[in-house]
């Protein structure tokens, strides 16, 4: 009787373990087919039943998947659960989910107001992603922008790179209209060659004449044929109030005035439009605008090397800041900046700003400047403000 009870045991054990040879062949076919279908399904094309409730992206599995398997050994019953465990949902390396922001740990202080007596033809601040009006007075006032229309120069110019007729690298050689160019210069030579790249970095940096010159004769054949590219250029964007005369800037002379020639004249709405498109455009603007530093003719044997340092002293002095140009004239001085914080991003213009200098009808420049400079970062503190952006740190610098 003993050994009949034994036997029995034995022939119990075996039928459980082809039982459970036969339950774990069977789910894994099973589980390894669903998952492969489902890899293949959009998320959203998923049915919400399919995941538990209160659950976050664990997958409950219908119930012909979940098996179980009762076997009674010496008269007790015993239940075996043999479901698949739910996975983790994994997210890709090649997620484009943007980490968040950094929280600012040190406390955010305004910046003194420019003085009273700082007054400007135009300002504006906008939503560099959204192009919404944060602020703005007398925004769309026509006024000579000085050296700021170098923007629309480099806009040209890395319109050219991006369609395959230049490279950074392509050698330019200066003329002698760039030679005899005045104002702020790099100093080019006629027959002086150097790279697209300095150049530009003379251009943003330097806010070099010279180099305008010889960049808008390298795109363009001439001067005269770049301004006309300007001009379709503003129309293309929508710049209503803008019309170019130059590469550079720099106020007409008298004779040329005579012969009918006007200055630059643009307002603060369309400067503010023209650096939202530059920057969603050519990112790589910020290569040239974010830098405080460089050296021109770094590699020349027969050339002096020149120090540049960037006009913009906001880029040291607003966290966050990293670009774009300033500009100066008799006209008043003109800066188009722009500042990140939380991966947010905002544009404030200051157009044709002045401080009245010692004597009557005189212009103190020096101070003019440094009052432009105020009022652009107190457009680009309010205007992070209004975007709760001031919370964050500020957006690291791009490459």
């Amino acid at each position: 009787m003993k050994l009949r009870v034994k036997e029995y045991v034995v022939l119990a054990v075996a039928l459980a373990a082809v039982v459970f040879a036969f339950v774990f062949a069977f789910n894994g076919s099973s589980a390894g087919s669903d998952f492969v279908e489902k890899k293949s399904v959009p998320a959203e094309a998923v049915p919400a039943s399919v995941f538990g409730e209160g659950e976050s992206g664990g997958v409950e599995l219908p119930p012909e998947l979940s098996l179980k398997t009762e076997i009674s050994l010496a008269g007790e019953p015993s239940a075996i659960d043999l479901s698949v465990p739910t996975a983790e949902p994994v997210v890709p390396a090649s997620s484009s989910v943007k980490p968040a922001p950094a929280l600012t740990v040190v406390p955010v202080k305004a910046p003194r107001p420019a003085m009273k007596n700082f007054s400007c033809a135009g300002q504006i601040c906008i939503d560099a992603e959204t192009g919404k009006i944060l602020s703005g007075r007398n925004a769309n006032v026509r006024h000579p922008p000085a050296s700021v229309t170098k923007l629309m120069t480099i806009f040209l110019v890395l319109d050219a790179v991006k369609a395959g007729k230049i490279e950074l690298s392509t050698p330019v050689k200066a003329s002698r209209r760039a030679q005899n160019m005045g104002g702020t210069q790099v100093h080019l030579a006629a027959g002086e060659v150097n790279s697209v790249d300095d150049l530009l970095y003379a251009l943003m940096l330097q806010s070099a004449n010279d180099a305008a010159v010889a960049l808008a004769e390298k795109v363009s054949g001439s001067v005269e044929d770049f301004v006309v590219a300007m001009n379709a250029k503003a129309r293309e964007l929508g710049l209503n109030n803008t019309k170019f005369s130059t590469p550079h800037g720099l106020p007409v002379s008298k004779k040329e005035r005579a012969a009918g020639k006007l200055p630059d004249m643009t307002s603060a709405a369309d400067l503010a439009e023209l650096s939202r498109a530059l920057i969603k455009t050519h990112p790589s603007v910020f290569r040239y605008s974010a830098a405080k530093t460089k050296m021109f003719r770094e590699l020349s044997v027969d050339r002096k090397p020149l120090p540049m340092g960037n006009h913009n002293t906001l880029l040291r002095l607003f966290p966050g800041c990293d670009g774009l140009k300033t500009g100066w004239t008799n006209a008043g001085a003109s800066i188009v900046t722009t500042a990140s914080r939380g991966n947010r991003r905002v544009i404030a213009v200051v157009l044709g700003g002045i401080v009245p200098g010692a004597q009557k009808g005189s212009v103190d420049a020096k101070t003019s400047q440094r009052e432009r400079n105020q009022r652009a970062a107190e457009l680009m503190f309010e205007g992070l403000k209004k975007l709760d952006a001031l919370k964050y740190e500020p957006t690291p610098e791009l490459p």
